[in-house]
């Protein structure tokens, strides 16, 4: 099978996937502005704190549902990124970053100190 071919439909892939991760980025920034400017607006409204406690919680669940997607579109990169390797494909567009040092659960937190 020839690769030549698939090089257009690889670049297309890779586009949308960098596009998606890009915009899955924005819609969770842009949700977290939105949940702290919530409280700030009831408290400077004068408001109780039950006022608007039920638009909070669904707009915190649903940037838990964007982090869950988010998650969903990291995995399929990868299975993106092995079968672009298989057929003699790769790109970054821009992420040049190595991603193998990553620990996908966080740092090493032994270099953590505790401030006191």
């Amino acid at each position: 099978m020839s690769t030549t071919n698939t090089m257009p439909a690889a670049d297309a892939v890779a586009e949308l996937l960098w596009r998606i991760e890009s915009q899955i980025d924005e819609v969770f920034a842009t949700g977290g502005e939105l949940l702290s400017a919530l409280p700030r607006a009831r408290v400077a409204s004068n408001l109780p704190a039950i006022a608007g406690q039920a638009a909070f919680e669904h707009f915190s669940q649903a940037l838990l549902a964007l982090g869950t997607a988010r998650g969903h579109v990291v995995a399929g990169h990868r299975v993106v990124e092995k079968v672009g390797k298989q057929i003699g494909y790769e790109t970054n567009f821009g992420d040049e970053k190595p991603k193998g040092m990553f620990n996908p659960t966080g740092g090493d937190v032994a270099q953590l100190r505790v401030a006191a």
